[in-house]
C-alpha cells in the first residue's frame, strides 16, 4: 500500500445532493471530476481507484480530499491562475483566427493585421496558442 488510506467519511442528503448537481453542472470537467471523486469516496472508494478512474497521479486525488476537508465545495472550485489577462477580447479572437484561416502559414501577416485593426501588439506565441 502507498499510504494510510484518505476517505470523506460522512456526507449530509444536503451535502450529497449538492456534490451530484456539481459533478453533473459543473463550469469545467476538473470541478466536475473534483466533485464526484468526493461522492466516490464517500461510498468507499479509494484513493488508487479514483487515480485509475480520472487517469490522474494518486496526489492530485489526494490533494482534492484535503481541499474538500476545510473548505467544503469552495474548496473543488477551480482557484484564480497567475499570469496576465488576455490583450484580446473574444471579439479580437474571432478576427483573429479569421485572419489565420485566410494566412495560415504566414504569421507576420496575421501580426501585422491584428495590430492594424485592434491597435494592440501581441507576440507569435500568442497567434500560435490561437491556430
Amino acid at each position: 500500500m502507498k499510504g494510510s488510506p484518505k476517505f470523506i467519511w460522512a456526507l449530509c442528503p444536503d451535502q450529497v445532493r449538492s456534490l451530484e448537481a456539481m459533478a453533473e453542472r459543473a463550469p469545467s470537467r476538473r470541478v466536475g471530476m473534483r466533485a464526484h471523486s468526493i461522492l466516490l469516496s464517500a461510498r468507499g472508494s479509494s484513493i488508487d481507484e479514483m487515480a485509475r478512474i480520472y487517469q490522474v497521479h494518486r496526489d492530485t486525488v489526494s490533494s482534492w480530499l484535503d481541499r474538500f476537508g476545510p473548505f467544503g465545495e469552495d474548496g473543488l472550485r477551480d482557484q484564480p491562475r497567475s499570469g496576465s489577462p488576455s490583450k484580446l477580447n473574444a471579439q479580437e479572437k474571432e478576427g483573429a483566427k479569421a485572419f489565420l484561416k485566410t494566412h495560415p502559414n504566414a504569421p507576420k501577416i496575421v501580426l501585422a493585421q491584428l495590430t492594424e485593426k485592434t491597435g494592440k501588439s501581441i507576440s507569435r506565441s500568442t497567434v500560435r496558442r490561437l491556430a
